[in-house]
């Protein structure tokens, strides 16, 4: 079958290039199934570039990747999935079946099919349920409406292979950069994220290194991390390092990471390797005063490797108290952090533990934010524990602190 797999995701503050599209490519390359991608990050009129790709090419399926639902932040919030609407629409008037997937996706995979009137989703990893659902597609079988990608994946391991077939060069322009990844899920549970408790698949590290060197001599030294964290398993982060030094040698790149688990000889590798910036994740709920001398020597390791840390801090979790929330300020205020993003807003998701909590407690309801009477959480709704003046007090005038939701820069861009 021909499938014309399609970028939906045009928020451009960064731009960020659809290496996930690049995975599914890699994979389908080595199918029966010829793959076509469609780009619309940039495109001045999207509905009819996706018109004319598809009257050029005659697919046979439409697959669309949906890389969010909306841009999580309470200020400025851009809802996506209107126009991933628009796009579904078009196709099926064009008799094309079409599949969702994509980390948005995923998110909430019933609500997003019934919404924008797709015909199938693919939840998590799509490389090997995509195959297989085409598969099934041509031979004329009843396939389910949603199928989960990690159910595909028998073992821990699996060698993602990327075809680079996406034009970097207006990504680069607008101060894009390139993204790889070295697994997929997560093991923790924090407790505003839609990404936890799921099913980790490592990229083989030579695969990573390889895909780098690949990379690096297309022209392309500075990377940034796709994973959730890089660091859920420390043996498999110094096991990456060394193969992105055996295969591409140091290069600039930029990671995710959570407090623990971490080592002196990962913080090693890690510049060995050219990582020169971490963010970490921190929240008063996981990371309390308990863990701050953890917390405190996982900063003394990366300074004195010299890998820089913007720190994104989560507070005002259900039930917390004030003095909790300034034990975590006053100590990140001693800190060796480049910035520190507080997050005390925060985009509410089915399947959360937020959500949950919400949910068993009626009384939390009164700190949402655009919750109304029959509508979904499809569409935004947020918590708010902390009022903006509450916040505010908290930080003081330490310009090492921000507030989040007022601007769109990443930290790679505030720090560099």
């Amino acid at each position: 079958m021909k499938i014309l797999l399609i970028n939906a995701n045009r928020y451009n503050f960064p731009p960020v290039i659809p290496a996930g599209l690049e995975y599914l490519y890699g994979h389908l390359e080595k199918s029966r199934h010829k793959a076509f991608i469609l780009d619309l990050c940039f495109s001045g009129n999207p509905l009819q570039e996706l018109k004319d790709k598809i009257n050029e090419i005659k697919p046979d399926i439409a697959g669309i990747s949906i890389r969010h639902i909306d841009t999580v932040l309470y200020q400025n919030n851009e809802f996506f999935i209107y126009e991933v609407k628009e796009f579904v629409e078009i196709c099926k008037n064009l008799n094309l079946k079409v599949i969702l997937g994509g980390a948005g996706y995923s998110i909430m995979p019933e609500e997003i099919l019934n919404y924008t009137g797709a015909d199938y989703g693919v939840c998590g990893p799509g490389e090997l349920a995509l195959e297989r659902l085409l598969d099934q597609l041509e031979g004329g079988e009843i396939v389910p409406q949603i199928t989960n990608g990690f159910s595909f994946f028998t073992g821990n391991r699996y060698e993602f292979l990327r075809s680079k077939v996406i034009d970097y060069s207006e990504y680069i322009d607008n101060d894009g950069i390139v993204g790889f990844r070295t697994q997929t899920g997560c093991t923790d549970n924090c407790f505003f994220c839609t990404e936890g408790k799921k099913q980790i698949i490592y990229n083989t590290p030579e695969s990573v290194g390889r895909e780098i060197s690949e990379l690096k001599q297309g022209g392309y030294s500075h990377f940034h991390l796709c994973d959730s964290e890089f660091n859920l398993n420390t043996d498999h982060c110094i096991n990456v390092c060394k193969a992105i030094i055996e295969y591409a040698g140091p290069v600039n790149w930029t990671l995710y990471m959570k407090p623990e688990p971490f080592s002196a000889d990962m913080f090693m590798w890690l510049e060995k390797s050219g990582a020169t910036l971490i963010t970490l994740s921190i929240d008063t709920k996981t990371s309390g005063v308990k863990s701050f001398k953890r917390l405190a020597e996982f900063f003394r390791l990366a300074n004195k490797e010299e890998i820089k840390i913007a720190v994104d801090l989560s507070i005002g979790y259900p039930y917390e108290e004030l003095q909790q929330t300034k034990a975590m300020i006053d100590f990140l205020s001693g800190q060796p952090a480049e910035t520190v993003g507080v997050n005390s807003i925060y985009r509410v998701y089915p399947g959360t533990p937020l959500y949950n909590i919400i949910i068993k407690d009626q009384n939390l309801e009164k700190y949402l934010i655009n919750r109304r009477p029959g509508i979904n959480y499809l569409f935004p709704v947020f918590y708010s524990l902390f009022s903006l003046k509450q916040v505010r007090e908290l930080i003081g005038n330490n310009p090492k602190f921000r507030i989040e939701g007022f601007d769109r820069n990443t930290n790679y861009q505030r720090v560099n």
